[in-house]
């Protein structure tokens, strides 16, 4: 059994994450979740995606040194993070890497879909250049080689006018996926996992677990 600590504190990636690795039936893995009340520190003040997954990790490791009964406790063999965001074209890629907090720090994804939809609506380019896409920098550490290791994953799409869908978080019910022509709020949760820029990233990374693990 591989032990793997997911570095979010966000439940909603955590169970895509699961739902994304679990199809890999011929890897043995143990998916580990610290909800918010474990108060791990993470401060995302990087200039990229790659960096932003690094500090959520090294945020981790540092709490994990502060708790060494928990660390031995739960095995650890890697951590793996990830750092996403929707990158619209007309607006230069915003949000980018303020995806999660365009409105704000706090702002629902409500509040962040409103305001991107309005920042459009002020913009000529917008009018005809409805081009985005989601974007993931996934990484891995490995404790063993204390070393690591960095994939990309993305799905281009298109922003609807209006809100589209109850499924899935964040931007899902505006992001529009061509080869359904709905929303990312409106396809089941199967079908998102199997083509989303989370799932391009996290197939990438149970390869390279796979790898790692068969040298244990």
């Amino acid at each position: 059994m591989v032990n793997i600590l997911i570095a979010t504190g966000n439940a909603h990636k955590f169970q895509e994450i699961e739902a994304i690795m679990g199809k890999f039936a011929d890897l043995s893995l143990n998916l580990i979740y610290l909800d918010k009340s474990y108060n791990v520190k993470i401060v995302e003040d990087r200039e990229t995606y790659k960096e932003n997954a690094k500090v959520k990790i090294e945020g981790y490791l540092k709490f994990l040194e502060e708790n060494p009964e928990l660390r031995a406790e739960l095995n650890i063999d890697f951590i793996i993070s990830e750092d996403s965001g929707l990158e619209v074209e007309c607006l230069e890629g915003e949000p980018g890497l303020f995806t999660a907090r365009y409105a704000g720090e706090n702002a629902s994804d409500e509040e962040n879909i409103e305001k991107l939809l309005r920042n459009m609506t002020l913009k000529k380019e917008c009018t005809e250049n409805r081009s985005a896409r989601f974007v993931c920098h996934a990484c891995i550490y490995d404790f063993k080689k204390n070393s690591f290791d960095y994939f990309y994953g993305e799905l281009k799409g298109l922003i609807a006018g209006e809100i589209s869908g109850t499924k899935g978080f964040g931007y899902d019910p505006v992001f529009i996926v061509p080869q359904f022509n709905k929303t990312a709020a409106q396809i089941d949760a199967k079908e998102k996992n199997a083509i989303s820029h989370r799932a391009a990233a996290f197939g990438k990374v149970a390869e390279a677990i796979k790898k790692k693990s068969s040298q244990f």
